[in-house]
């Protein structure tokens, strides 16, 4: 070989030396930190391309003898469970073979923004025909869940799990076999059509699963006082859930045994509750079960005989088969409405335990009691003195929080009033910044003991008052144990209380494997939230206002944010975070868990606070679906940020904003002997365009339609402007020297549900109407009135037959007496 040779192939030798140092700093992965909370903090080593192709299709599916269409991920209802292991690159192409558009959302998975899957938020819809790819780091382990965020598809079928393992199987709980649980539940309505008849208000729902409360019920069982008081306080009939299903599954089935596993093995389940709006019961019949995980991350574990999922939460627990016999894992339905289950080992068949059927009057007496206890407090809003401060930053300087917040948080309001709502005996001068405050706090426990030292103690000077409160749980409200209401089985919690006997877990039991405080020196927002709305008119909201009337929480990167949620409403709210996990303050103080979704009971207060350590929009908001859509979210907004590009033209007119305000229409006609009475609602949240009308069949006719909005926050008070056609003349025709009158009015919701109307005409005339229409006097009997300044009356009774039909009869002091058949849409 000469020199030149030698030459060239030593130049040749240097460059490919030279290309392979490059390309190995170009596209070596740095190690990155790991977020899953165990005590000893680790790297994730670069790891694979993981790749799934998830086909979004139209279906048709017959679950319960009835063939009705649903939506299927790669043909199935869930969705495959995706695996990953933390350290891989998710890959993930989701093809839209629909005909409408859809989205994808990775639940509790940390990524970047443009990759969250809210539709016109963070990430462009998927049009149908189109394939969105989703590629995202995982740097994270634990259970978690993906389903669509577009409109209501989540309940046609849209959902599945995810599993991200651990890359060092260190860990006990890695060595077990895992099975994922996916709770769901199922309807055969259209899910556009439940929502409408949530609007509509027609007691569909209560009907069929037998939760009216009447008049008729309560007397009988001695609870008439009990109906008398909530419904003098306008507070609708208590339940537990709003939509009565037609199943529920496990995986997509209603039985399903567990062959794969032996006696005496110990198996992590990964139960996911993957359903629209449903809270599930879970326990095993082969004894305790060991929590190892919420939310995908890993806690101290804890043995529990049942636990309360809420809607969109994960737990992993372990349960060992026992040696004979066949064990079931049952999960029950909040409202026990049904159940399904799941089978472990062979042999003789054990069951779980039954959870004890609602007594709703048991219930109505306990809350009627706790209303006693909370004399001035607004239920399903709250008043607007509170929210100029509620709707305040309250920002923290750089070091001045010191060890407020660890003091301060671990008092507990309880009872969905902050701190500042209270007026304590005793407490005047009491220092919230002081070391010597020693609190418990807990999450559905809610406790708060006091001693001498905490005397004379200075609450903060934004404060506001409220009398008549006890701090111990249930006890604050003045509720006594008379035998009548709920036996409280879990202390400070009437939802878990319905669980019945046995170690119920709660949030205060969940102990972070580490340390999960904030640096104290970062600057802290607080945001009072009060959780709000009204099952009256089905308007879901946050500090009385819609995500399309106040949209967006503007926080800073770097800064500590703290959330405090007072749950005003008589129904459960599971809170979800996009793109963060937060602490959920408890009795655990510094090992508080970290969660991406934590309920909230009614008249309870949660507090969560996170680190702003992200950029852009996320998306905050209640996860049952139908809360959610009619308006209980916000958008968690970075000062300063960019906006992702192909978002960028949505910014301006959203239309997830416009979703809570869409118009919902029902109607009914009662078609009767002597006449046909009838009425329509156009509506969305302020709104209504109505009209209610009476044609006798002797040419004698009314119609007055009218433009109406909602003046107050619990939609009590409404003016609208209107107009009337009446002939009082037998044999006219319809529009034809008929009387014709312009007016402006005013209605008011009094106790009992009593409807008031005051208008005055053009010409000056006024006119005062009183009158209800849906007394439940049974299960299915309503009984109506009305009597107005121009001696017009009318008495009326309704048997609801169905959805849409029902016998109706009246007496007119126009028209008479009449019976017919009533329609319903």
């Amino acid at each position: 070989m000469n020199t030149y040779q030698i030459y060239f192939l030593t130049k040749k030798l240097f460059v490919l030396l030279f290309i392979a140092v490059v390309s190995q700093s170009a596209f070596a992965q740095k190690n990155i930190k790991s977020y899953t909370a165990t005590p000893d903090d680790h790297l994730i080593r670069p790891g694979k391309r993981v790749v799934y192709d998830l086909y979004i299709t139209d279906t048709i599916v017959n679950f319960t003898g009835k063939s009705v269409k649903a939506q299927a991920i790669n043909g199935q209802i869930p969705g495959p469970t995706i695996r990953f292991t933390e350290g891989d690159t998710a890959v993930i192409h989701v093809h839209n073979k629909m005909k409408d558009e859809t989205s994808m959302h990775w639940h509790g998975i940390l990524l970047p923004n443009k990759f969250d899957g809210v539709p016109y938020l963070e990430t462009a819809p998927i049009m149908p025909g189109q394939t969105h790819d989703f590629i995202f780091p995982l740097r994270q382990t634990g259970t978690y869940w993906y389903h669509s965020h577009t409109k209501l598809q989540e309940q046609s079928g849209l959902f599945g799990s995810i599993v991200i393992e651990s890359q060092d199987k260190g860990n006990k709980i890695d060595q077990y076999p895992d099975k994922v649980l996916m709770l769901s539940d199922w309807t055969n309505q259209n899910p556009k059509n439940v929502l409408r008849l949530l609007k509509r208000g027609s007691d569909y729902f209560p009907i069929k699963k037998g939760a009216v409360q009447s008049y008729g019920e309560a007397i009988s069982k001695g609870y008439g006082s009990d109906k008398l008081m909530m419904e003098w306080m306008r507070m609708p009939a208590m339940d537990i859930s709003d939509i009565k299903y037609d199943k529920f599954f496990i995986n997509g089935k209603e039985n399903v045994d567990q062959q794969e596993y032996k006696a005496g093995e110990t198996v992590r389940l990964r139960i996911i509750d993957g359903s629209a709006s449903t809270y599930f019961w879970v326990q095993f019949a082969g004894g305790q079960m060991t929590v190892v995980a919420a939310d995908g991350l890993e806690v101290q574990p804890i043995k529990v005989d049942k636990l309360l999922l809420g809607v969109a939460e994960t737990y992993d627990v372990l349960i060992t088969i026992p040696k004979d016999g066949k064990y079931e894992l049952r999960a029950t339905p909040h409202d026990v409405s049904g159940q399904v289950s799941t089978f472990f080992g062979t042999g003789t068949l054990h069951k779980a335990p039954d959870i004890p059927k609602l007594n709703y009057f048991r219930i109505m007496h306990s809350m009627s009691q706790m209303m006693m206890g909370m004399k001035g407090m607004q239920m399903s809003a709250v008043k607007n003195s509170k929210l100029k401060k509620a709707g305040m930053l309250k920002e923290t300087p750089n070091g001045m929080e010191g060890k407020m917040g660890a003091s301060a948080m671990k008092m507990d309001m309880g009872m969905g009033m902050g701190m500042g709502e209270m007026k304590m005996d005793g407490m005047q001068g009491m220092d919230m910044n002081s070391d010597s405050v020693k609190m418990k706090h807990s999450g559905h426990d809610r406790t708060m003991k006091m001693d001498d030292s905490m005397k004379k103690m200075d609450m903060n000077s934004d404060s506001e008052k409220m009398t008549g409160i006890d701090m111990g749980g249930m006890d604050m409200m003045g509720m006594k144990d008379d035998g009548r209401g709920i036996k409280m089985t879990v202390p400070g919690s009437m939802m878990n209380s319905l669980g019945g006997e046995g170690k119920i877990l709660t949030y205060d039991m969940l102990r972070a494997k580490a340390s999960t405080e904030i640096d104290s020196k970062q600057p802290l927002r607080t945001f009072q939230l009060y959780l709000t709305g009204s099952m009256l008119r089905y308007v879901w909201s946050i500090n009385n206002k819609t995500l399309s009337e106040q949209d967006v929480l503007s926080i800073k990167k770097g800064e500590k944010v703290r959330f405090v949620m007072h749950n005003n409403t008589m129904m459960e709210h599971p809170m979800h975070l996009h793109g963060h996990f937060f602490r959920v303050i408890n009795a655990q103080g510094e090992y508080s868990p970290l969660k991406h979704t934590v309920s909230v009971e009614p008249m309870k207060t949660v507090t969560i606070e996170f680190d702003a350590n992200e950029e852009k929009d996320w998306f905050f908001h209640c996860h049952i679906l139908y809360h959610m859509n009619a308006g209980m979210a916000r958008i968690v907004r970075y000062q300063n940020s960019p906006i992702t590009p192909e978002v960028a033209q949505y910014r301006g007119n959203n239309p997830i904003l416009r979703e809570s305000n869409h118009p919902f229409f029902w109607a009914s006609i009662a078609i009767q002997s002597q006449a046909n009475y009838g009425m329509f609602n156009v509506s969305n949240v302020r709104y209504s365009f109505n009209s209610d009308w009476r044609f006798s069949y002797d040419g004698r006719y009314e119609v007055t339609p009218r433009l109406e909005r909602y003046l107050d926050n619990r939609f009590y008070l409404s003016g609208y402007i209107g107009a009337e056609f009446k002939n009082d003349t037998k044999g006219g025709a319809f529009l034809i020297n008929d009387e014709q009158n312009a007016f402006v009015g005013l209605r008011y919701l009094l106790p009992l549900f009593i409807q008031t109307d005051v208008r005055i005409s053009q010409n000056g005339k006024a006119r005062f109407e009183i009158g209800r229409s849906d007394i439940p006097i049974s299960n299915r009997i309503r009984l109506g009135g009305s009597w107005n300044t121009d001696k017009e009356y009318r008495i009326s009774t309704t048997y609801i037959l169905g959805k849409n039909l029902g016998l109706s009869g009246n007496y007119d002091s126009d028209y008479g007496w009449g019976a017919g058949l009533r329609i319903m849409y």
